[in-house]
């Protein structure tokens, strides 16, 4: 699929012009999304893991326990997400670069121009402010990235609906949602890329700042289709909700809060290939070694026996 980088790129051609951006320009800019707000941080042991989209068992022996598989899946889960989220952003963050077309007294308009990329095919972006609890408050800023065919004049479709609310991009909250049958039904993504909607959701405004990613699609960027969540403290805590399908095809989803170092605790819900389904908790140390397992069914380590340790060495955690 090509990246979002790329057709941003591709715009950027037909949209760059001269003339300089006004302080008002700046403040519409500022409701769009960078990467700080949307990329999911994810420490320990499970960030040199990662080999081939899964995790590497340890080198290191972690004793009879062993090491915490689902925890070393959530470093290559979060980096596809950021990718993901990367590619989005591709989108989004062209406008940054260029003055708009139209200026209005709450409104900026970039388009209508040609995708070059695409023949046939033309884009539209825009940035509405309002004032929904008076001008003494925060604005709210809604956004959209719309396209069409350009034969016939018909009407423009969203493939990136957004809106923020707050003062700055650091210290406000907002969402957007990627429309992926849009970009295929026009001809703008290439034959892998998804179908159905990505919808990004995240809340800059308080400690910790969350990240919501719901992706109802059919396999993309490597994902599983999941409601994805992540809550992360200034001080490197957090808590990460995150879903994966390991080799032999089960698919295990995890609620896991970590300490900054990377030492946590988790609970997996397990659904195997053949439709057994149940629930193991886990903690582990900073290098991802078990330090005790709740298991009575012996769904983590495929054998008789996998729960043992002392409940009293898990760390404190965040909670959901």
């Amino acid at each position: 699929m090509r990246s979002g980088t790329e057709l941003a790129a591709a715009a950027l051609l037909l949209l760059a012009g001269c003339g300089n951006w006004s302080n008002e320009d700046l403040r519409f800019y500022a409701a769009l999304p960078t990467r700080q707000e949307l990329h999911v941080a994810v420490p320990g042991a499970a960030a040199t893991s990662a080999v081939a989209g899964g995790p590497l068992a340890l080198t290191a022996a972690c004793g009879a326990l062993g090491d915490a598989e689902t925890w070393l899946w959530a470093k290559p889960t979060s980096d596809k997400l950021n990718a993901s989220v990367d590619w989005v952003l591709g989108l989004v963050e062209v406008v940054r670069r260029v003055t708009p077309t139209s200026r209005l007294d709450d409104a900026r308009i970039w388009g209508p121009f040609d995708d070059d990329k695409h023949p046939g095919n033309e884009m539209r972006i825009s940035i509405v402010r309002s004032w929904p609890d008076g001008r003494e408050a925060a604005p709210l800023h809604t956004y959209a990235f719309e396209a069409r065919r350009k034969a016939g004049g018909g009407a423009f479709t969203p493939i990136i609906a957004g809106h923020f609310s707050g003062a700055s991009a650091t210290g406000g909250h907002g969402g957007l949602t990627l429309a992926f049958d849009v970009i295929r039904a026009l001809g703008m993504g290439d034959a892998d890329a998804p179908t159905g909607q990505m919808a990004i959701a995240y809340d800059r405004s308080a400690d910790p700042r969350t990240v919501g990613l719901s992706l109802v699609q059919s396999p993309g960027f490597g994902l599983v289709q999941f409601d994805y969540a992540f809550q992360g403290w200034a001080d490197g805590r957090g808590h990460f909700t995150y879903a994966f399908r390991d080799a032999a095809g089960n698919l295990v989803s995890v609620k896991a809060g970590f300490e900054a170092a990377g030492a946590g605790r988790g609970l997996s819900t397990f659904r195997a290939a053949g439709g057994a389904t149940g629930q193991f908790a886990q903690c582990w140390d900073a290098a991802a070694c078990l330090v005790w397992v709740d298991d009575p069914n012996d769904y983590s380590c495929g054998r008789a026996g996998c729960s043992g340790g002392a409940v009293s060495a898990c760390p404190a955690v965040p909670a959901p």
